[in-house]
């Protein structure tokens, strides 16, 4: 293994971590903006214990769908090759946050009667497990799906 082979591993681990904070951080301010009426990064600074549940399960899930397509930056070093893979890895943070919106959308159908985003600023923390469990759920399943449309469209 050279020189050239372990600065090319590195510099694909330091895009890899760009992208997932990029992802990420898009993730946070689009889902931001669907809630109803909760800054979360306020109530997390308040100790708001339900609501940081709830944030981690996004994190999470976010995490699952687009991993990938941070792989597919990975595939070569040209530029057509990462230009394609930030591609990828838009298409899967796109269908992440699709997905994440109808499946709390689909909880909140199932929990008749319970106004979720009410219980997470109220701190419920039980609400805020359901939340974070159904959008790590719905992640874990779309990603597959992810992978699927990527190997399709892309490869």
């Amino acid at each position: 293994m050279g020189l050239a082979s372990i600065g090319l591993a590195f510099l694909r681990l330091v895009l890899s971590i760009s992208f997932a904070v990029i992802g990420l951080y898009v993730a946070s301010w689009v889902l931001g903006k669907l809630t109803k009426g909760i800054n979360e990064w306020e109530e997390v600074s308040k100790g708001n214990n339900a609501v940081a549940i709830y944030m981690a399960g996004i994190f999470l899930s976010v995490a699952i769908i687009i991993g990938p397509g941070i792989l597919g930056l990975f595939r070569t070093m040209e530029i057509v090759g990462i230009a394609l893979g930030f591609v990828q890895l838009i298409f899967a943070l796109i269908l992440a946050v699709a997905a994440q919106y109808i499946g709390l959308s689909v909880l909140s159908k199932l929990m008749k009667g319970v106004d979720t985003w009410e219980e997470l600023r109220n701190g419920n923390i039980a609400t805020a497990i359901v939340m974070a469990a159904t959008v790590v759920a719905v992640g874990t399943i779309v990603a597959t799906g992810v992978q699927s449309i990527i190997e399709v469209i892309f490869i």
